[in-house]
């Protein structure tokens, strides 16, 4: 294990132990420093950290009041990037998003972007990707759809990356890439709902039937058709799917 990661078990260790000052100073290192020690972090930054931050804003309020102070901070460096475009703002967008949606506050990300909709159309436009859900969320379907671009060819190729992962996990094998696959699955089955409302919502009902049908029918697999078309009948089907394999392997062992 690397730095940053012991610095993100000590502060969820300090957190268990009632040291939250500790724990809070832990994850303020790591939220603003893994990446530069760990590049490789990215992912669990933006998810089991903010997690684990959450959990510690339950029970120390000033840990929540301060994951929100990077948050502001974040938003003015965004607005005060002038018409500025690249990876760097799009990346630190990403930061908004993600710390919004672990405090519950996806109507901020919607704000946010409503201003660089306005003042950095093009830097929104790069950015649209992650600001969807909050835009859908907030139910501005309208907007929605303007950043939404060809749904057909959007749905074409959330297939095709889909397609690709299955086919590689296949070249390993084991099942021990079912939970990475059925996570994949869930995450496809939830970017397509997402196009599915937004074009009901605008009362296109014939582009949201056929998007549907291409979102199946795009896929290569017939097994892989089968979960998703399972997930999109009985929403949670992936994650009960998830949770039985988990359950088999702790008897396996």
């Amino acid at each position: 294990m690397g730095q940053a990661h012991d610095v993100l078990e000590r502060a969820r260790t300090a957190r268990l132990e009632g040291r939250y000052e500790d724990a809070l100073r832990d994850h303020l290192w790591f939220h603003e420093n893994a990446l530069a020690v760990e590049p490789g972090l990215a992912g669990v930054r933006l998810s089991f950290a903010l997690r684990d931050w959450i959990y510690l804003a339950e029970q120390f309020p000033l840990a929540r009041r301060a994951l929100q102070g990077l948050r502001d901070r974040d938003t003015e460096r965004m607005l005060n990037g002038g018409e500025g475009t690249g990876p760097g703002l799009r990346e630190l967008f990403r930061d908004i998003v993600a710390i919004n949606s672990a405090l519950g506050e996806e109507r901020a990300t919607h704000d946010l972007f409503v201003r660089m909709d306005i003042q950095m159309p093009l830097l929104a436009r790069q950015c649209a990707d992650f600001a969807l859900p909050a835009l859908v969320a907030a139910e501005d379907f309208t907007l929605a759809r303007r950043y939404l671009g060809d749904p057909a060819e959007r749905v074409r190729g959330l297939a095709a990356s889909l397609n690709a992962y299955t086919e590689e996990l296949v070249k390993t094998a084991g099942t021990s890439s079912a939970p990475a696959l059925l996570s994949f699955v869930l995450n496809y089955t939830k970017e397509v709902r997402l196009v599915v409302e937004v074009l009901r919502r605008q009362d296109d009902e014939a582009l949201a039937e056929q998007v549907s049908r291409a979102a199946l029918d795009e896929l290569k697999s017939d097994a892989l058709r089968d979960a998703v078309e399972r997930e999109f009948d009985s929403p949670g089907a992936t994650i009960q799917a998830m949770v039985a394999h988990a359950r088999a392997n702790v008897t396996e062992h």
